[in-house]
């Protein structure tokens, strides 16, 4: 399946599911942040708010640009939403999380599977 982000159906609701897996490059980062921006501002037009949502990071690495621009598009992001689910963020990358928290205000929780992160998005 594409990188980027779509919209998936869990137990009758709907998540914003952002896929950044195995992602190496700087290059490739910025590709798929370009089209997760792109379909953000899709959402944003169609009065999307209050969403809930999933970003998968398993086997990636994000890092100097990339990072500045996941920053930049978190901020815009979180206006739109009101749950935040982070996968794949294991290690040093906790770091990384905890920095992008503080520059976008989002409160990325981290779960071990998207399962388990689909599962508490969707509790009320």
């Amino acid at each position: 399946m594409e990188k980027g982000a779509r919209f998936i159906e869990y137990k009758g609701k709907e998540i914003y599911f952002v896929d950044y897996t195995n992602i190496k490059t700087t290059e490739e980062f910025l590709e798929v942040i370009k089209k997760t921006n792109a379909f953000r501002e899709q959402a944003r037009a169609m009065g999307k708010k209050d969403i809930l949502l999933l970003v998968d990071f398993t086997g990636s690495y994000v890092y100097g640009e990339a990072l500045d621009a996941l920053k930049k598009s978190g901020k815009i992001t979180k206006e739109l939403t009101k749950k935040e689910a982070v996968v794949g963020v294991t290690g040093a990358k906790k770091i990384l999380l905890q920095i992008a928290q503080v520059f976008t205000g989002m409160q990325l929780r981290p779960f071990d599977t998207v399962e388990e992160a689909k599962e508490w998005l969707v509790r009320d």
